[in-house]
């Protein structure tokens, strides 16, 4: 097909978004509340004023025609962006254009979209609208918002971001099938991408019903949620909520409460002379307050997440859920640029992992809180198949390694003995008292977690990535593939040279990784595999 017949088609494609599109007047809804947050998000130069004020007195009128100019204020501006705002899809790209004296106009490539994600804040949910939201590889902020659209109509323009961006890598020769591998391993890869890429060709987007079909890869269901909501960032919470409020307790005046007082009692009751058991009493009461805690991170899960499903559509997974502001994320499987499995210790008891998609740094699917795609609570038995169905992703193999080559134990070696130095010195000074063994012993916990943190340093080389193991009481899997690596670093001092040793670094767009004190050997091949793969491959890391 030519040039100019291939643009009239995608026109046709295209329909009515191929005109300048004016959003629906209830986006005034969205750009109200969005010009509330900046200024609310910046107003704390405001407390100061207001302190002195009501110090000075509250003056209740002059307090509402305050509220009633900014309403009013909040009203027309967004009557003024709602007027200005249009938006078009042509020429393999979003146009839009905004602005009251200042016109300014964005041009978006299809093939430069990072992620988009449809939104469905409270305030929407009644009228059944939602925001859809384009974000590019290099913009800090989200790059277009397109607020008040319909499920439908956003469905639409999504499906044409994503299929224009499909055909216009066929035409420039950046072909997914380098991206996809017949491993025998992935038990669950479909058709390959020329059949794909036939079909698609060879039908109209009107009729392309077939293509759009979603494959499920996997559901989450509400126990799930709250299973990941118990073992993720808890320990985060119990630190910045218990810290401060423990702060301002008065223990005196608690310790006078006939309730804690009773409870006191019957501890030494129930325990007499017993320490142990005096410590575990103490201990269960410490996890009972953290399962307190926890209920603030499993009530964020749900309504965050619940009904979780993750799909694939083509070459795009797609991510749906929320309670209160449904959400719908989309991301290009190429744009994957490393797959991340963590289990912390909580999540070690349910035998269940959380799989992060790592994408450009600074560019997660969730820009504000920085949060890369996620599928949580995924059973060991679960990771392999739910790889498997995720076509098309960078590196190869799907088998989660069982095994892995340790670093060299000179690494412990460097860094366990360094904990005894300061106990040392501090024993000299204060001598051979109470102070002085707990110092010691101190020392001994410190460097036998390092040397856990030993333990769990390990490297797998596959055919086409690396796989990074660390933690330490929790465990993590990093699976690098050698096609999305930007660079390497491999560094050496004059005492592993002479040992054989080096610290291999890992350049992504994703960020860096880091594999210290493996063999020089393994660190050259791992260095020419990802230069020999990104050689002769132009596809674009991101």
């Amino acid at each position: 097909m030519t040039e100019p017949s291939q643009q009239s088609t995608n026109q046709q494609s295209m329909g009515k978004f191929s005109q300048w599109q004016a959003l629906s007047p209830w986006a005034m809804l969205s750009f109200s509340f969005g010009t509330a947050k900046a200024i609310l998000s910046n107003g704390y130069a405001m407390i100061p004023i207001v302190f002195a004020g009501w110090k000075n007195g509250f003056d209740l009128s002059f307090a509402m025609i305050a509220a009633l100019f900014l309403i009013i204020s909040l009203t027309v501006f967004s009557f003024i962006q709602w007027k200005k705002y249009r938006f078009k899809l042509i020429d393999n790209q979003l146009n839009i254009k905004r602005g009251l004296l200042f016109t300014r106009k964005d041009e978006i490539p299809f093939n430069k979209i990072q992620n988009i994600r449809y939104e469905q804040p409270l305030y929407f949910k009644p009228l059944k609208l939602g925001t859809l939201i384009i974000e590019t590889a290099g913009s800090k902020n989200d790059e277009a918002h397109l607020a008040a659209v319909d499920s439908n109509t956003a469905y639409k323009i999504k499906q044409q971001l994503l299929q224009i961006t499909a055909n216009s890598l066929e035409e420039n020769g950046n072909s997914e099938s380098l991206l996809v591998h017949d491993d025998a391993s992935c038990e669950n890869d479909v058709t390959n991408l020329a059949t794909r890429t036939h079909a698609f060709d060879n039908t109209e987007p009107a009729n392309n019903s077939s293509q759009s079909l979603p494959n499920i890869i996997i559901k989450r269901n509400l126990l799930q949620l709250i299973k990941f909501g118990f073992y993720q960032n808890n320990l985060i919470w119990l630190a910045v909520i218990a810290g401060p409020i423990l702060g301002q307790i008065q223990w005196e005046t608690l310790a006078e409460i006939p309730f804690f007082q009773q409870l006191w009692h019957s501890i030494i009751t129930l325990s007499g002379d017993n320490i142990i058991l005096k410590v575990s009493i103490i201990l269960l009461l410490i996890a009972l307050v953290y399962c307190l805690f926890a209920l603030i991170s499993i009530f964020s899960a749900v309504l965050k997440y619940f009904p979780f499903t993750l799909e694939k559509r083509q070459q795009t997974l797609q991510r749906s859920g929320g309670v209160i502001s449904h959400q719908q994320d989309a991301l290009a499987i190429r744009r994957i640029q490393l797959v991340q499995i963590s289990q912390p210790v909580l999540a070690r008891l349910f035998n269940v992992w959380t799989v992060y998609l790592k994408q450009v740094k600074g560019q997660e699917v969730e820009q504000k809180t920085e949060q890369h795609m996620l599928i949580p609570s995924v059973k060991t038995t679960e990771l392999q198949s739910t790889l498997g169905k995720i076509t098309g992703l960078a590196g190869g193999s799907c088998n989660v390694p069982r095994q892995y080559q340790s670093i060299a134990f000179a690494w412990f070696l460097r860094r366990g003995y360094l904990p005894f130095i300061p106990a040392a010195i501090l024993s000299l000074f204060l001598g051979a008292n109470l102070a002085s063994l707990l110092i010691c012993v101190s020392a001994v916990v410190v460097s036998g977690l390092i040397y856990l943190r030993y333990r769990q340093w390990g490297y797998v080389i596959d055919e086409e990535a690396v796989w990074q193991h660390s933690g330490l009481f929790s465990r993590e899997w990093k699976r690098i593939p050698f096609t999305k690596v930007q660079h390497v670093t491999l560094t050496q001092t004059q005492g592993q040279k002479q040992k054989g040793y080096a610290y291999l670094t890992l350049g992504l767009a994703s960020g860096e990784m880091t594999l210290p004190y493996i063999s020089q050997s393994d660190a050259q091949y791992i260095s020419e595999k990802a230069m020999m793969a990104t050689k002769y491959d132009t596809t674009n890391w991101i």
